[in-house]
Order: C-alpha cells, then sequence, then structure tokens
C-alpha cells in the first residue's frame, strides 16, 4: 500500500518498521514543530487477529501510557481512533536502537551496562505498577537504548490496568521466552510477571541468551519445569553476587520472587555495590552510547513525494533512530521502494562509511581528520565515529564541537578539547556553511518567501508559514538559516543550509 502523505496533522516523512499492532511512522507535527512516531493500525490490512480487538489494544496502549510520565517510559502525545487512514498513536521519537540489537553488536559482556540497563528499567516498572499498569510483554525488543544511553520501555498494548491480579485465559499473552509460569498455565497474573521477565532480560544481558531457548513448546515446558542455569556457570566472569539476584526474580511460584520492583532494584544495587565502590550508573557507557548511535533502522519506504516539491526533494540520508514498538517491517503489501533504497541497503552503513557522504556536505575531509585528530587522545579510535555522526546533524562548529564534548567523561577532558578547538579554528574563516551564507544582510521579504520554498521540502506546507515566523526574530539572513535548520531533522540540516545559502536566480 501507498504511505499516506498525512495523518490527522501530521506529516509522514517515511515507514521505519512494524510494531505488534500496526505500521510505525516516523512523521512532522506541524503544530509543535517537532518529530514523532506514528503507530498506526490501517484499515485495509490483513492482521492475524480481528481488527477489532486490535483496536481495543491500541486503545489499550494508549490508555496505559497516557497516565505515565518517566524518564525509563516512551511518552505518548495523542491518540485518535478516527481517521480515515486508520487509529493511530503519536509518541516520542527515540533516537538509538532496541536492546536486542545492542546486545547482539557489543563486542564482549559488559557487566556496568548490563546492572545500569536493567536498573533503569525497574526504575521504570516501579512507576508503572504503581499506577496499576502492568506491561505483560517486557523483553529486549520492547526496550529502547537511546543515544543519551537512557533506557525506555516501550509497546503497551498489552498491559493490563486497573485490578491488582487477573486471571490469565483464552490466548496466551507475552513472548515465550520472557513469559512467567502463571502466563502459560492461567494462573493469577499481576506485577510480578513483569518482574520474571525483567530477570530473564537481565540473565540475556549477563550472558547472551536467554534463560531457556527452544521451539516456543520447549520453551514453555523449560520455564514451567526447569531451573536455568546459575549466571557464574554460563560465565565464570560474572560475579556470584550476580546469581541469586537473577534466580530469585525468576521463580517459578510469585510470591518466592521480589513483591515489588523497587525490591528488584534494591538487591541489584546492594549486589552490585559488594564488588563496585559506585552506584549503578544512570546512563550506559560511552561505548554503548556509540553503538546506539551507529546501529540504525534505515527507513524501508519514503512518503511519496509532494507535487510542488517532487524534482527537487532531497534524498534523505540513513538516520538513525529507533521508534517506539518498531522492527523490521513485515506482513501486508510490500510498501513501494524509496529512489534512494539502493543505498540505503549497502551494508556499509555505520556513521564514518563513505556510502552516504551528502550527509556530511558542509564539512571537507581535511576539517573532519582535523577534529578526530583532536578528539583520539580522549576517546582513542571512536573519535571517527563520533566525529562523523556528529558532522552529520549539524552545519554549526560550535554545535559540533558542543556535541562531542557531551561524550567525554570529566569536566576537565571537556575543557581539554574545547579549549584545543579553540585555538584551532582562531582566524578560520567561521563555520563550515555560515561562512558562506548571508552574514549581515538584512532579511528581504523575498528572501524570507525564497527560502520559505526551500524549507518546503523538508517541512512540506508548513514550510513557508515556519520561514514567516522565524523572519521576524532573524537578526540577518545567515542568522535566519541557522534558525530554520533547527527545524529540520537533523540528517538532513547540511544539505538544507546547501541549498538555503545559493544565490536567488
Amino acid at each position: 500500500m501507498a504511505i499516506p502523505r498525512t495523518v490527522g496533522k501530521y506529516e509522514i516523512v517515511d515507514a521505519v518498521g512494524a510494531g505488534g499492532m500496526g505500521t510505525v511512522y516516523r512523521a512532522f507535527d506541524p503544530t509543535l514543530e517537532r518529530m514523532v512516531a506514528l503507530k498506526i493500525v490501517h484499515l485495509d490490512r490483513v492482521h492475524d487477529v480481528p481488527f477489532e480487538q486490535l483496536c481495543v489494544r491500541f486503545r489499550n496502549e494508549a490508555r496505559a501510557v497516557a497516565r505515565l510520565n518517566h524518564p525509563a517510559i516512551v511518552t505518548i502525545f495523542d491518540y485518535d481512533d478516527q481517521d480515515p487512514v486508520g487509529a493511530y498513536i503519536a509518541m516520542e521519537y527515540v533516537q538509538g536502537c532496541a536492546l536486542d540489537e545492542y546486545v547482539k553488536q557489543r563486542p564482549e559482556l559488559h557487566l556496568e551496562d548490563a546492572v545500569s540497563a536493567m536498573h533503569q528499567v525497574l526504575g521504570g516498572l516501579a512507576y508503572a505498577h504503581g499506577k496499576d499498569v502492568v506491561h505483560r510483554d517486557i523483553k529486549p525488543s520492547n526496550l529502547l537504548v537511546t543515544r543519551d544511553g537512557l533506557v525506555k520501555i516501550t509497546d503497551f498494548g498489552i498491559a493490563r490496568i486497573g485490578p491488582k491480579t487477573t486471571t490469565q485465559t483464552g490466548l496466551l499473552v507475552g513472548t515465550p521466552q520472557y513469559m512467567a509460569p502463571e502466563q502459560y498455565m492461567g494462573g493469577l497474573v499481576d506485577h510480578r510477571c513483569d518482574l520474571h521477565a525483567a530477570g530473564a532480560v537481565l540473565y540475556e544481558l549477563l550472558t547472551g541468551t536467554p534463560p531457556f531457548t527452544g521451539t516456543s513448546a520447549e520453551v514453555m515446558y523449560k520455564i514451567c519445569n526447569e531451573v536455568p542455569k546459575l549466571l557464574s556457570a554460563v560465565d565464570s566472569s560474572i560475579p556470584k553476587a550476580l546469581d541469586a539476584i537473577v534466580a530469585k526474580a525468576l521463580e517459578k511460584i510469585p510470591a518466592n520472587r521480589y513483591a515489588s520492583a523497587q525490591e528488584f532494584q534494591q538487591a541489584l544495587r546492594s549486589g552490585w555495590q559488594a564488588f563496585s565502590p559506585k552506584p549503578p550508573s544512570p546512563t550506559l557507557s560511552q561505548s554503548a552510547r556509540v553503538i546506539a548511535t551507529a546501529i540504525h533502522r534505515q527507513p524501508v519506504a519514503a512518503a511519496a513525494p509532494r507535487p510542488a516539491a517532487a524534482a527537487a526533494a532531497p534524498q534523505a540520508s540513513p538516520g538513525l533512530q529507533a521508534v517506539a514498538g518498531a522492527g523490521p517491517l513485515a506482513g501486508g503489501p510490500p510498501l513501494p521502494p524509496s529512489p534512494s533504497d539502493a543505498a540505503k541497503s549497502s551494508p556499509r552503513s555505520r556513521p564514518g562509511a563513505d556510502s552516504h557522504p551528502g550527509s556530511l556536505v558542509a564539512w571537507s575531509r581535511e576539517q573532519l581528520a582535523e577534529i578526530e585528530r583532536q578528539l583520539i587522545p580522549l576517546v582513542g579510535p571512536m573519535a571517527r565515529i563520533l566525529v562523523r555522526e556528529a558532522a552529520a546533524t549539524t552545519a554549526s562548529r560550535q554545535e559540533l564541537y558542543r556535541l562531542l564534548a557531551s561524550h567525554l567523561r570529566t569536566p576537565q577532558e571537556r575543557r581539554q578539547f574545547l579549549m584545543t578547538s579553540e585555538r584551532a579554528w582562531s582566524g578560520a574563516a567561521g563555520d563550515a556553511v555560515i561562512s558562506g551564507l548571508s552574514a549581515g544582510r538584512p532579511v528581504t521579504p523575498e528572501a524570507t518567501q525564497r527560502v520559505g520554498e526551500v524549507l518546503k521540502r523538508y517541512l512540506g506546507p508548513m514550510g513557508p508559514i515556519v520561514a514567516r515566523k522565524c523572519a521576524q526574530s532573524a537578526t540577518d539572513e545567515a542568522h535566519l538559516y541557522a534558525l530554520l535548520a533547527e527545524k529540520v531533522d537533523p540528517r538532513e540540516r547540511a544539505r538544507f543550509l546547501a541549498e538555503a545559502s545559493k544565490p536567488a536566480p
């Protein structure tokens, strides 16, 4: 099916995958001028479960998350079940990757990151349980790692709201490897099924595999009847202090598990501090952030270009995003290919590869190499990845250095790096793109109209409106272009600035 250009007030940018109940799109909210993740249950799709049941789950997800406001839970902004395209949820657009993708890509076990990730998740679960919301499908693919090292819970589609306990009947709800015995056996299900799942996720973070593997039937039997190997028996490098902590979360009988997420979190904190002098980190390590930044889910299709700008629409450079509940697109009619699908399918997809040089149009190779040389003493070989990723999101020298400094661990390192940058750039012509813009030239109605037409290619019909609004506060043309660049997706800012700065014909 063709991708809709708009859904409600939202302007579709591209499709990024499919969640458990519908397609997920990256979209622009013209009212608040921000990117959102838009999950839609399409009316014309064939679904594995009755459409009415999907809509109930969809509404349940919106209701569940709407009452939650926590940094470890993806935020929902909007819900509508009356749109002609289908019911949709607009939610926080998270840049990063899913936890299962991180586990696959990490070079080796990072004990501190495993503990930090679960410590964050348990904080989110404690908050949700306090609001009488039980997730019931905690698993690595429903946990998102942001580029700032935060972990967020998403996909509350089968969450239970309200009574403290319910009896699981009928269709099994959950994901086999992470379900608790009572979810399989039709027992009373409460918040402790989330704690069992969290224990299974922590087991996987530490060992690389879930407690039990096999077919769905084999996993079900093992979860209900067998005891998983101790962590230290699977990997002798894992401290034995963690064995009992995870084993208690995986107890067959709910009463033998932790009574609450807070209790599990406290046990994890105490176990960690038994062999570490500091508490669990509130964010994942720099290496994890690099992985979350480097892994990206390519858009599987782009929205149809708007007629007025179809010929001149810029080719989107590969982006870095994880969208709430999104996975590889599967099922349903195939989406039309993007004009740049060939480039997007290239295996050289990490920042630093030359497969998408257009995203770095504002910077010369020499400039990036110089910045890498300044950063290498502080972060080592990761400097190249960090520099090229940051350079793909901004055309401003000051902003580039600010982004890079945020990856440094100590204030001293940040000061050293920023001082080096000032010395290196003193006497330079200025920012890579801004130096070529019309600094000092007053903003005229003609210039505003022209750049509004350029912006329309990126923001749609709102482009000219946003341009006129920003022109009211801009001091000159260069300032106007810089203000407008902040409204554009970070992956496309350099291209926008290059187009905006071209002399009028």
